[in-house]
């Protein structure tokens, strides 16, 4: 593939709403290792327990689990909305994004693990102060 063909497909206004789903799960993926790590690490180093071998793979499982499920609620909901707004001739509707963020955090959230478990707890301690 040249590069002139890639240049051109990145510029085609047809492709932009298909182009930010891919850029929306690579932002997810890239948030959630800037936000998980130091907050893995911290945590191993004062509450951990075993060798630093096994903390240091905890911090990694951690770590990848929280960007993958941020990539995998962003493609959801990104690829949602887009499947919505077709549907509806184009246009984007008031209910949409709290559809799609719906499915997208039930699908990617649901799931009972450690870094969803605390997600959880976030999003209801940060849904009393609003």
């Amino acid at each position: 593939m040249s590069l002139a063909l890639l240049n051109e497909i990145i510029t085609n206004p047809v492709y932009h709403d298909y182009l930010a789903i891919l850029k929306g799960a690579r932002n997810g993926f890239v948030y959630g290792v800037k936000v998980r790590f130091p907050h893995a690490l911290v945590m191993s180093i004062l509450f951990g327990r075993g060798s630093w071998q096994s903390r240091a793979k905890v911090i990694f499982r951690a770590t990848k689990q929280h960007a993958f499920n941020l990539a995998k609620f962003v493609t959801i909901y990104k690829s949602l909305l887009l499947l919505q707004k077709k549907m509806n001739q184009g246009k984007e509707r008031s209910l949409d994004t709290f559809i799609a963020g719906l499915v997208g955090g039930y699908v990617v959230f649901g799931e009972r693990n450690a870094v969803n478990e605390q997600v959880r707890i976030d999003w209801a301690f940060l849904g009393d102060t609003f």
